[in-house]
């Protein structure tokens, strides 16, 4: 054996080719153990071995996961559309009789106010406007003069509508006098949303705290309706929407069948938020997907923007509205 120069023993070289066959083999011997499901300690004491400085990777036979259903989700800080929490849509006549907001009795006339934003207002629909028909309506189901007045602002949100009936004198008289009260309003809130969409997309995390606040402002809103009817017997009607931005053909001609899913999905919390805030303060929710796209496309009651409704699906609307009240003979 050879000396080192100061006559101690040199001591014997590495074989390197030995040490790279031992790691071959804990490697294999790791990767068998894991893929036959050795139990996890044993894994861990090979790994160990190997002396690794990388961070340790904890491995684990794996155990039948327990069955779910395929339409299990979080709960997300705005109302989920998966978790309903008011009565089932009837599918002939929107919320039907069930939930029916009662006309104040007795012969004399009755005032009717509508409140919210472009499709409350009538904006192109080349018709009289769901205050005005609707009033017609409850005047032949009662025999009664009915008086109709319009409130709709195009472009409100539902905090516009909250401020006009703080501070706006005409808007407080009128819901005062009213004996029934029609409110639509929230899809304004969310366009921010469509904007974020259209640029870098925009799912339920970005849009839940609007879609909270839209309730929570609308509950507001309804909480002041009653108070200035000072507790007398009011018909709260509020309507949800059919699709908060475009649809049918314009919309599929302008955001495609993404663009058209997308703001369906959003429709479905905001409608859900807009139904809970009705349902906290004694309202009804007038239904509108179920008679706007019933057969899949409602094309033919939108206006030619493709985002209010034209003359028959104002009818629609009121046909609705009405199936949502009842009258005392």
């Amino acid at each position: 054996m050879a000396l080192q120069r100061n006559g101690r023993r040199r001591r014997p070289a590495i074989d390197l080719a030995l040490v790279a066959a031992v790691v071959t083999m804990v490697v294999a011997t790791l990767a068998a153990a894991v893929a036959f499901g050795v139990p996890a300690r044993l894994v861990a004491m090979a790994d160990r071995s190997l002396g690794a400085h990388s961070a340790s990777v904890t491995w684990s036979t794996p155990s039948p996961a327990p069955p779910t259903s395929r339409s299990t989700s979080t709960t997300p800080e705005s109302p989920s559309p998966t978790s309903p929490t008011t009565p089932t849509t009837p599918t002939t006549t929107g919320t039907g009789a069930l939930d029916a907001q009662v006309v104040p009795g007795g012969s004399g006339p009755l005032q009717v106010v509508g409140l919210g934003d472009s499709v409350m207002s009538g904006a192109n629909c080349d018709c009289r406007g769901i205050v005005a028909e609707y009033a017609d309506a409850l005047a032949d189901a009662t025999n009664r003069p009915v008086t109709g007045t319009n409130l709709g602002v195009p472009g409100d949100m539902t905090t516009d509508l909250a401020d006009h009936l703080a501070h706006d004198a005409d808007t407080r008289a009128a819901v005062a006098k009213a004996d029934v009260v029609l409110v639509t309003i929230g899809a304004n809130d969310v366009v921010p949303q469509r904007d974020t969409w259209m640029a870098q997309g925009c799912e339920q995390a970005c849009y839940a705290p609007t879609v909270a606040a839209i309730g929570r402002q609308l509950a507001g809103v309804l909480a002041t309706v009653r108070s200035l009817r000072n507790d007398q017997p009011t018909a709260v009607l509020v309507t949800d929407y059919w699709n908060v931005f475009t649809d049918g053909d314009v919309a599929r001609a302008t955001v495609g069948e993404s663009g058209l899913r997308w703001s369906e999905r959003l429709t479905s919390v905001v409608n859900r938020a807009i139904c809970d805030a009705a349902a906290s303060n004694a309202a009804t929710c007038v239904h509108l997907v179920p008679p706007f796209k019933n057969d899949g496309d409602p094309t033919g009651l939108l206006a030619g923007d493709g985002d209010h409704p034209n003359a028959a699906g104002v009818a629609v609307i009121v046909k609705e509205l009405m199936a949502a009240t009842r009258t005392q003979g």
